[in-house]
C-alpha cells in the first residue's frame, strides 16, 4: 500500500463524483465534506485493503479499480459478497460493533480516497447531508445485493452469469461513455465463487454465450454487443437491471 497527501484531486472534478458518496451533496457542501479526506492509497492487484476481524480507522471511496469482498468458510471455500467498483464506499460501520465481518482484496491496482472514521462521525453531527449522502448510498448497495441474492437463488447457471456481467458492465460504462469495452480484472473462478458454481461450469456458460455472440471476453476486456438479448438470458428486464445497477430504482420497504 502506498498513502499520498499531497496535491489530491477536487471532489467536485471527480470522474466518478456521480456515482459515489458525494454524488449526493450540493456543490456548496463539498469543500466541507472534501476537508475530511486525509489521503489516497493506492494497492497492487492481489493485496488486501482489510481482513475479517479488523477494526477499520477509515472508510474508503473507491476511486479507481476493482475489488472483491469476500469470506472465507470453514469448509476452506471462499464466498465472493460482491465485487465494489469505483464510486462504491468501504470499510464504514454503523454502530459500536465495530469489526468487520469480512475482507476485501484488490484484484486490479486500485486507488482509493481515505477517510478516518473518528473525523468521519464527528462531521456527520454538523452535516447531515452527509448522514443522508451515506443512507442512500447504502440503500443502492442493499438493492444491488438483493436483486443479485434473488438470481443467485432461483435461477439456473447461464442466467446467473449472464446477470453479473451484465450488471458489472452497466456500472462501469455509466464512466466510460463512448468506449467500447469495460476492464475486467476477475477471473472465472471469482465469477464461480460469487454465484456457487464450479470454474468448469461458469467456462462451459462462457463458451456458450460467446457462440451466441452475446459476450465478448479477451484480453481482461469485456464486451457485451446487445444487452437487451443478455437481458432476456439473466430473465430481468434491461431498464429494470439498469434503474437497479445505477442507482434510480425507487427504495423498496
Amino acid at each position: 500500500m502506498k498513502t499520498h497527501t499531497q496535491h489530491l484531486p477536487k471532489c467536485k472534478d471527480c470522474a466518478i463524483r456521480s456515482t459515489a458518496l458525494f454524488g449526493e451533496l450540493e456543490t456548496k457542501h463539498l469543500d466541507d465534506a472534501r476537508a475530511l479526506r486525509s489521503a489516497q492509497v493506492t494497492f497492487e492487484a492481489g493485496e488486501h485493503l482489510y481482513h475479517e476481524g479488523d477494526i477499520p480507522t477509515k472508510a474508503y471511496t473507491l476511486h479507481q479499480g476493482w475489488v472483491i469482498l469476500f469470506k472465507n468458510l470453514r469448509s476452506g471455500d471462499r464466498q465472493i459478497l460482491r465485487f465494489a467498483l469505483p464510486g462504491d464506499f468501504l470499510c464504514y460501520k454503523v454502530g459500536y460493533h465495530n469489526v468487520m465481518d469480512h475482507s476485501a482484496i484488490a484484484v486490479s491496482d486500485v486507488t482509493l480516497c481515505a477517510f478516518p472514521l473518528d473525523r468521519f462521525r464527528d462531521v456527520i453531527g454538523q452535516l447531515p447531508e452527509l448522514a443522508f449522502a451515506i443512507s442512500s448510498i447504502t440503500e443502492t448497495a442493499t438493492q444491488r445485493c438483493h436483486s443479485s441474492l434473488t438470481t443467485i437463488a432461483s435461477h439456473p447457471a447461464e442466467a446467473k452469469v449472464a446477470f453479473l456481467l451484465l450488471s458489472l458492465f452497466i456500472r462501469e460504462m455509466t464512466l466510460r461513455t463512448g468506449e467500447m469495452c469495460i476492464p475486467f480484472p476477475i477471473t472465472q473462478e471469482d465469477i464461480a465463487d460469487a454465484l456457487g458454481l464450479t470454474s468448469i461450469h461458469v467456462n462451459r456458460v462462457f463458451q456458450s454465450l460467446r457462440k451466441q455472440g452475446l459476450i465478448e471476453c479477451k484480453n481482461r476486456c469485456l464486451w457485451i454487443p446487445n444487452k437487451t438479448a443478455l437481458a432476456k438470458v439473466a430473465k430481468i428486464p434491461l431498464n429494470e437491471l439498469e434503474e437497479i445497477m445505477i442507482g434510480t430504482a425507487a427504495p423498496h420497504c
